[in-house]
């Protein structure tokens, strides 16, 4: 999987098709994996806010999947605090995750 954030951009959304190496006024974030091929393209002064958008998504899917996953693989012998610690343990790590992108956020953002 791979994000990367490039230039500004004056095309349309039907030119960007194949955007690579053009300067542009617009952010653009292209994630791939071998499923899914995902982009978005925003005014720069917008960046900040897509990422986080990003972000936010991504924390409450683990958020959800993590521990569904979890429990899925734990066999029935394995004792339940264990479990419950292992669970206790990913949701904490997310937490710190959000709170350190949402701690730099800076001022009020525009709205729109």
């Amino acid at each position: 999987m791979g994000a990367e954030i490039d230039g500004v951009d004056n095309t349309t959304s039907e030119e960007m098709a194949d955007w690579e190496g053009t300067p542009t006024q617009l952010a653009r974030v292209r994630i791939e994996t071998s499923e899914l091929k995902a982009e978005a393209a925003v005014p720069a002064s917008q960046t900040h806010r897509l990422l986080t958008t990003i972000l936010d998504t991504l924390v409450v899917l683990g958020a959800v999947l993590g521990p569904a996953l979890t429990l899925q693989v734990v066999p029935a012998a394995f004792p339940t605090e264990v479990t419950a610690g292992t669970i206790a343990g990913q949701l904490a790590m997310l937490a710190l995750v959000a709170r350190s992108v949402h701690r730099g956020k800076p001022g009020p953002q525009p709205s729109d």
